[in-house]
């Protein structure tokens, strides 16, 4: 599959939050840089994650969520087909556990994370800590994704600032991002 049609079966059919267009230039960045190991914070139904699977075929896909966020029958049976087909990881648990960057660790086997994507809590203080926190795993010229990147009043009054750091990191790294209508938008910032 070529990223276009990865992108519209992560959305129409793995049910995934990102807007597709905005996915398929995710996946164009994250297949030419070629992971080798990717870390997903906070992957709800798997898609995005399963997305950059088919895209970069690596040899290590993690997966860290506290698969709390409600499922219907079909949405749990996608997630466990992903995490079969995909071959994914999964580190139950939030990203401040010390737990799960254990059992990360375990997965990563002292290798470095070469494509990390944060999108779990979206308050500023954890996606500041995300980054922060899981940036030590990362290789020296890594890839690091974030959903969600661009400031709207509803999004703000939700909890949505994910844009403050957005803001902050492109300033300080060479970046990629991508708008799209009325979605949030996607960043990439290289190390």
């Amino acid at each position: 599959m070529n990223c276009q049609q990865i992108a519209e079966k992560a959305v129409n059919e793995w049910f995934a939050y990102q807007d597709a267009l905005e996915l398929e230039f995710g996946l164009r960045v994250v297949q030419n840089f070629r992971p080798k190991i990717i870390v997903e914070l906070g992957i709800a139904h798997g898609a995005s994650l399963a997305a950059w699977c088919e895209a970069a075929h690596p040899e290590v896909a993690i997966g860290i969520d506290p698969l709390d966020l409600q499922k219907t029958s079909i949405q749990k049976q996608s997630l466990e087909q992903l995490i079969d087909t995909y071959h994914i990881n999964i580190v139950k648990g939030t990203t401040r556990s010390p737990q799960a960057q254990e059992r990360m660790q375990f997965y990563l086997k002292d290798r470095p994370i070469d494509f990390l994507f944060i999108d779990a809590e979206h308050k500023y203080d954890d996606v500041r800590h995300d980054f922060y926190e899981y940036k030590k795993y990362l290789s020296p010229h890594a890839l690091v994704g974030f959903h969600d990147i661009y400031y709207s009043e509803q999004s703000f009054d939700g909890g949505q600032q994910v844009y403050a750091l957005w803001e902050r990191l492109k300033k300080q790294y060479k970046h990629d991002e991508i708008h799209h209508h009325s979605s949030m938008g996607m960043g990439f910032i290289y190390l």
